[in-house]
């Protein structure tokens, strides 16, 4: 399974631990030091060595990670050797020009919505992620929600199917043209689908 390989300074340390439960949780590969590298002597080595196994490189960015030696030193490596960068924002800043045009993940707004992003990113370097994004679970939330507000205010309906009235049938035509119908069965489609293909994948 591809390595990912986290990047980050200190001050944003409890942002990159975060961040890397939440790949793991994911299925993906995540490695970072405070998690992973060997204790005492080790500790270094283990951080070149997993530096050289891992396939691809997430950078996570701040004014601190900016004026980072390490940090500095391990994304420029990674874009010398032609291996994938993802850089990922914890904090407002200016990223230098090779991380700017990378098409940084901002986590500062919506931390849900950048997860999405990020892990669609991860799939376009063909990386094995095998829980459904969580963003789709929002979303069909939120439509249920929206139904459950909508029948709590509308009065109950005292009108009787006429004789030529077919809806009461499982192919009814009141069903399928409610839009929220239509949203909802779209949207577990949509995970059905994904679901099927992450499993297919993991065979």
């Amino acid at each position: 399974m591809r390595k990912i390989f986290i990047s980050y300074d200190k001050a944003d340390e409890a942002f990159a631990i975060q961040l890397a439960t939440e790949l793991r949780d994911s299925g993906a590969n995540a490695w970072i030091d405070v998690m992973d590298a060997d204790p005492g002597r080790n500790w270094s080595r283990s951080i070149e060595r997993a530096l050289a196994d891992a396939h691809m490189l997430l950078v996570i960015l701040s004014p601190a990670a900016l004026a980072c030696a390490h940090v500095n030193v391990e994304w420029q490596a990674y874009l010398e050797a032609r291996r994938p960068v993802i850089p990922v924002l914890a904090a407002r800043c200016d990223p230098p020009g090779p991380l700017r045009t990378r098409r940084p993940v901002d986590f500062t707004r919506n931390h849900s919505r950048a997860f999405h992003d990020l892990v669609a990113r991860l799939l376009e370097y063909g990386t094995r992620i095998r829980r459904i994004d969580p963003v789709i679970w929002t979303l069909a939330e939120d439509v249920q929600d929206f139904r459950d507000e909508q029948a709590a205010t509308e009065p109950p309906s005292t009108s009787t199917p006429s004789e030529d009235d077919h809806s009461g049938g499982e192919s009814g035509t009141s069903e399928l043209s409610d839009p929220l119908d239509l949203v909802e069965n779209g949207i577990r489609r949509m995970v059905k689908g994904l679901r099927d293909i992450l499993r297919s994948g993991d065979q």
